[in-house]
């Protein structure tokens, strides 16, 4: 199924091990490493990689030092960030050394392979010069926000899902009403949970449902979506909107003035335009 191979880095053997047994099935090429010496000693044989998922905190090496040596072997090599104690320190400096994304364990398979899709598509990350500094939410926002109403139905959530597969929107949706005020959200996890509570005996995947998108039931996201949703002000200052968003562990976040939604924002482009706080100690 796929054109290139996945590179697991992990020092607790177990998981790394469950977690290859997982990608496999869906159709993935999966190696794994147990430290960070190990995966470089790896990458540096040539073993042909193109995405490696990375876990923060190792103790022969960390996360970080090990994705700014991956970056030396082969820049083009996208590497997904796993941590399990979360951090603004952590996800701005691992952004800052090259990382595709930062996700937060435990997290949701399909947000998973979601990423790895991405980090695939998208190849190098394309940096955009800093013409001005960014300092408030309100300067990060994504001009391809498609709002989403209450009586919308299911099919249609599934359609702009499918519309961000390759890294242009964020993984979570937001449902407004007709006067643009913030109404629920909606993750892939929400819709498969939903379904798998269905009496259709199946075995409900993010593949089935893009595949089987005329077949879906004919609800209105007002029956799945999730209330109450967490939103910043477009002056929010960029650490504020971190915070929150680490805290809700929301990979996007609805940006609002005068009760409105302007538009979202990423935590990716958050975390690569927070001030960079060891440069201005030393400074």
């Amino acid at each position: 199924m796929q054109d290139f191979s996945i590179l697991l880095v992990d020092d607790e053997e177990r998981f790394a091990r469950n977690l290859a047994k997982i990608l496999e099935k869906r159709g993935f090429a999966v190696s794994t490493a147990f430290g960070g010496a190990q995966a470089l000693a790896l990458l540096g044989s040539g073993a042909p990689i193109g995405v490696v998922v990375l876990d923060v905190r190792m103790p022969d090496m960390d996360g970080i030092e090990t994705l700014r040596r991956i970056k030396q072997i082969d820049e083009d090599i996208q590497v997904i960030m796993l941590t399990g104690h979360a951090s603004l320190e952590d996800g701005t400096e691992a952004v800052r050394a090259g990382a595709f994304d930062y996700l937060q364990k435990p997290y949701d398979i399909e947000d998973l392979v979601v990423k790895i899709g991405s980090a695939r598509d998208v190849g190098q990350i394309k940096r955009h010069p800093l013409l001005w500094p960014r300092t408030r939410a309100g300067e990060l926002i994504l001009s391809g926000f498609v709002p989403l109403l209450p009586e919308d139905p299911l099919a249609k959530a599934v359609a702009i899902f499918e519309r961000y597969r390759n890294g242009e929107g964020a993984q979570m949706l937001f449902v407004v009403d007709a006067a643009n005020r913030i109404q629920g959200l909606l993750t892939k996890r929400d819709v498969l949970d939903h379904l798998a509570r269905t009496p259709s005996g199946l075995e409900v995947t993010w593949e089935w449902v893009r595949d089987h998108r005329d077949d879906l039931p004919a609800l209105p996201l007002a029956r799945l979506m999730r209330r109450p949703v967490e939103t910043v002000a477009f002056e929010t200052p960029l650490g504020e909107t971190a915070e929150r968003m680490l805290r809700q562990r929301y990979d996007s976040i609805p940006v609002v003035t005068d009760g409105a939604v302007l538009g979202v924002i990423r935590m990716r482009d958050v975390l690569q335009y927070l001030p960079d706080e060891k440069a201005a100690t030393a400074g």
